[in-house]
C-alpha cells in the first residue's frame, strides 16, 4: 500500500533542516496504523517470552502480538512451532486460552483439530482438498539464549536465526512475574516511554540493553533482565507486556519502582506532549516506513 499522506509529509521534512513537526495524524489515524500493520508490525523480530513457558513436550500459550495472535507450541518431539491463531473454518481463533497442555490444539467454534505443526487432522478433507492448504500459516521460531524468538515474515531460517547479544545466563534462568498492562496511547508514543524510563525497573542504569526489532527490547543488570514486548492493538490503544527474570544468584532490587504499581502510576501521569517525535525518532520511523 500507498504511504499515507502524513508519513510521506514527514519524509519531505526530514530532508530539510527545520525542526521536525509531526502531523497529529501520525498518532491516530486508522490508515497509517493500516500501513504500519504492512510495513512494521508484519515484518519485525518479536522477541516473545522465555523458553520456559514451554518447558515440557505438550505445553502451548497464546502470543498477542501485531499484527496478529500467534500460538507458540512444544511438541511431543520437543520441537518449537509458531503459528497464526486463525482456524482455516471460519476464521476464529484456534487458541482462546492463554496457555495450556495437550496433544491437539482445537478451534473452540466448530471443533476443527490441528497438530502442533499447525496441520488439520479433523475433520479429514485431505481426499477433496490438496493438503498443502490444510495448513496453519507457521512463522520460524527458535530460542537463543533462553529466549523465543519468533519471525513474522517468515524470512528468517529458524536453525541459522540471527545472532543476539542477550545475556548467555538467561538460558537457565527463572521467570519472577510477568504482566501485561493497557494504555490509550499510539505505540510510537509508548515504545518511546518505555525505552527512556529503564527507572520504571531499575534503580540503577541497565548494564545492557537488547532490541530484538521495534517491539521487543530487554534491558538487564546483575544477572537479572526485563523483557518488554509492545503489542498494538489499533492506532490509539497499545498493550505492553513485562517479564522479568533472573539467574539463580541473580538480585532484584529493593527499589519500588520495580513493582507493578510504580508502573501503573508512570502510566498514568506520563507527559504525552509530542515534544519527544523530534528528528532523531523520525529519521527511526521514516527507516522502517520507507523501507522496501
Amino acid at each position: 500500500m500507498d504511504l499515507p499522506a502524513s508519513v510521506a509529509a514527514l519524509g519531505e521534512q526530514l530532508r530539510g533542516a527545520d525542526e521536525i513537526v509531526p502531523d497529529p495524524a501520525l498518532l491516530c489515524e486508522a490508515e497509517v496504523f493500516a500501513a504500519e500493520r504492512d510495513r512494521i508490525f508484519a515484518r519485525s523480530l518479536l522477541a516473545v517470552d522465555h523458553a520456559t513457558r514451554l518447558s515440557e513436550d505438550g505445553r502451548y500459550f497464546r502470543c498477542d502480538a501485531a499484527p496478529r495472535s500467534m500460538i507458540l507450541a512444544r511438541d511431543k518431539g520437543g520441537r518449537l512451532h509458531a503459528l497464526r491463531n486463525l482456524c482455516l473454518h471460519a476464521g476464529y481463533p484456534i487458541c482462546d486460552a492463554e496457555e495450556g497442555s495437550g496433544e491437539r490444539l482445537i478451534c473452540p467454534y466448530h471443533g476443527w483439530e490441528y497438530t502442533f505443526d499447525g496441520r488439520l487432522v479433523e475433520p479429514d478433507l485431505s481426499a477433496r482438498i490438496d493438503p498443502s492448504r490444510l495448513q496453519v500459516m507457521r512463522y520460524p521460531v527458535w530460542v537463543q539464549n533462553g529466549l523465543i524468538l519468533v519471525d513474522p515474515s517468515g524470512k528468517t531460517d529458524a536453525v541459522d536465526g540471527p545472532n543476539g547479544s542477550a545475556p548467555t545466563w538467561l538460558a537457565t534462568a527463572s521467570v519472577l512475574r510477568r504482566e501485561r498492562y493497557d494504555t490509550n496511547w499510539n505505540w510510537k508514543f509508548l515504545r518511546h516511554f518505555l525505552r527512556s524510563s529503564p527507572q520504571l525497573l531499575f534503580d540503577e542504569p541497565p548494564e545492557s540493553d537488547v532490541e530484538f526489532g521495534p517491539l521487543s527490547f530487554m534491558i538487564s543488570r546483575r544477572r537479572r533482565a526485563v523483557l518488554m514486548r509492545i503489542i498494538p492493538r489499533f492506532a490509539e490503544q497499545t498493550d505492553f507486556q513485562v517479564i522479568e527474570m533472573a539467574a539463580e544468584n541473580g538480585l532484584r532490587d529493593p527499589d519500588p519502582g520495580s513493582g507493578s504499581d510504580a508502573v501503573a502510576d508512570a502510566l498514568r501521569d506520563a507527559d504525552t506532549s509530542p515534544s519527544w517525535f523530534d528528528r532523531r525518532f523520525a529519521d527511526w520511523y521514516w527507516s522502517l516506513m520507507s523501507a522496501a
